[in-house]
């Protein structure tokens, strides 16, 4: 690979690092610690991270660690949101916040992913120790985490606030995550030249910017936008050194 790529790429991520907490991260630290050990301890979290593996883990996917933060992030959520469900019940519904983070961008690269990927959660979660609704809930999720996606207005309080959580910790990625990490991914996958990086940014950053008002949850509403707000302010330094290392090529050229 380019070295000034490799380079990019580590002061990119130095940068991310570098920055201070978010406020989720601060308010949220005693939920995204429960979803923490979630993750890593939940029998029913850990069979799924086995059967999702292979369609998590495709060259050019988002891949687990993308689907591991969405999981922890949307169960977060789910445990801090204000609702009228017991403690009991949101703890269960974190453990389906999970499972559908896990799933949601499992067919990624196909097109009309969302809902196929909805059908693939329907196949794999059977045999599950969840409820036949539960296991609808996790697939209205996976349906509809995207913008444009169905919506479950007529649904359960459980299944609306499941769909809005896994929704806004996927478009939480936007923030820091996308200009850090996600960029860099889609960027060695395809064995993009600096050129094509630099060409291609800016579609980053406007996508970024198109999502900041279209948040579900309370949770979602509250720390979104500044997480947004953080990725695009550390997107003018990559701009920045994305020039910087043109510049410097063209000029070695001369």
């Amino acid at each position: 690979m380019d070295v000034r790529i490799l380079e990019l790429k580590r002061r990119a991520r130095d940068l991310a690092v570098a920055r201070a907490q978010s406020a989720f991260s601060l308010e949220c630290a005693e939920e995204l610690t429960y979803a923490r050990d979630l993750f890593f301890d939940h029998p029913l979290v850990l069979r799924l991270q086995g059967d999702a593996l292979g369609f998590l883990n495709e060259a050019c996917g988002l891949g687990v660690e993308h689907g591991k933060r969405v999981a922890m992030d949307a169960a977060a959520l789910v445990l801090a949101e204000p609702s009228g469900l017991s403690t009991d019940e949101r703890r269960r519904l974190a453990v389906l916040a999970e499972m559908a983070g896990l799933l949601h961008d499992s067919l990624r690269h196909e097109d009309g992913h969302a809902e196929k990927g909805a059908d693939l959660c329907l196949r794999i979660l059977r045999g599950y120790a969840i409820t036949p609704e539960e296991r609808l809930w996790i697939a209205g999720a996976v349906a509809g985490h995207e913008d444009g996606g169905p919506q479950l207005e007529d649904a359960s309080e459980s299944a609306r606030l499941l769909a809005g959580a896994v929704h806004d910790a996927d478009v939480f990625r936007f923030g820091p995550d996308i200009f850090g990490t996600i960029l860099w991914e889609f960027c060695e996958c395809d064995e993009w030249p600096l050129s094509r990086i630099a060409a291609a940014f800016p579609e980053g950053v406007q996508r970024a910017k198109s999502l900041s008002g279209g948040f579900r949850t309370e949770g979602g509403r509250r720390y979104g936008p500044s997480l947004l707000a953080e990725g695009l302010s550390l997107a003018e330094d990559y701009v920045r050194m994305l020039g910087q290392a043109l510049a410097a090529t063209t000029e070695k050229n001369a």
